[in-house]
C-alpha cells in the first residue's frame, strides 16, 4: 500500500476542492498534479501542513522548555536578610547569574569596643565571588574624635569569601556614640 510523503510546507488558500465533474484519479506517472492525481491532491495538501504544523509545535516546545529553564533561574528571598539571583549574558564572563544579597547585623548594644566583628554569614554563598559590599550605618557616630566612617569592610585578602563577611567597627565604644548596627548590601556572582 503506498502512502503520500509529507513536505513541512504551507500555503494559505491552496487546499484543492474536487469538482463535481473531475474523474477519479489517483497517484500515476503522468498523473495531474506531478503524478499526485485530483482525489489525492488535496489528502497531500493537508497531510503537508499537518508536518509543517508538527514542526512547528515542536520547535515551540522547545523553546517552552529553554524559557522555563531560564525563568527558573530567578529565585529569591525576601526578607530583612534576602537575596535575589538574577540571569545575565555579561559581556565579560558570558551567561552568569547576578546575586544580589543584603541585610541588617545588630551590634547588640551600645559602648561594644571598635575592632573587627565577625564572621557574618551570607543569606546564599556567592558561587564565585563578592564583588561588592556596602554597609550603612544605623546610628552614625557623631563624636567629633571619629576617624572616619563607623562601620567599614575589613580590606585584607580573600574577604569577604563566598560564604561569610567581616567588618571593622570604627566606632569610639563609649555611650551612644556607638551605632547600634549596620545595613548592608552585596553584589556578586
Amino acid at each position: 500500500m503506498a502512502t503520500l510523503i509529507d513536505a513541512a510546507e504551507f500555503t494559505s488558500n491552496e487546499v484543492y476542492q474536487i469538482q463535481a465533474t473531475d474523474p477519479v484519479e489517483g497517484a500515476a506517472v503522468g498523473a495531474s498534479f506531478s503524478g499526485t492525481g485530483i482525489s489525492n491532491q488535496p489528502h497531500q495538501q493537508l497531510a503537508n501542513r499537518t508536518a509543517f504544523l508538527k514542526q512547528r509545535q515542536d520547535v515551540n516546545i522547545s523553546n517552552i522548555g529553554v524559557l522555563q529553564a531560564f525563568v527558573a533561574n530567578f529565585t529569591g528571598a525576601m526578607g530583612v536578610n534576602g537575596y535575589l539571583k538574577l540571569p545575565v549574558a555579561d559581556i565579560n564572563k558570558g551567561l552568569i547569574q547576578y546575586v544580589i544579597q543584603w541585610g541588617f547585623v545588630n551590634w547588640g548594644q551600645p559602648g561594644n569596643p571598635h575592632g573587627l566583628y565577625g564572621p557574618y554569614t551570607f543569606p546564599i554563598a556567592f558561587p564565585n565571588a563578592c564583588e561588592v559590599f556596602l554597609p550603612i550605618t544605623v546610628n552614625p557616630n557623631t563624636s567629633s574624635s571619629s576617624n572616619g566612617e563607623d562601620v567599614i569592610m575589613v580590606p585584607f585578602t580573600n574577604l569577604p569569601t563566598t560564604t561569610q563577611f567581616w567588618v571593622y567597627n570604627n566606632a569610639l565604644g563609649a555611650g551612644n556614640d556607638h551605632n547600634s548596627g549596620f545595613y548592608w548590601i552585596a553584589i556578586g556572582f
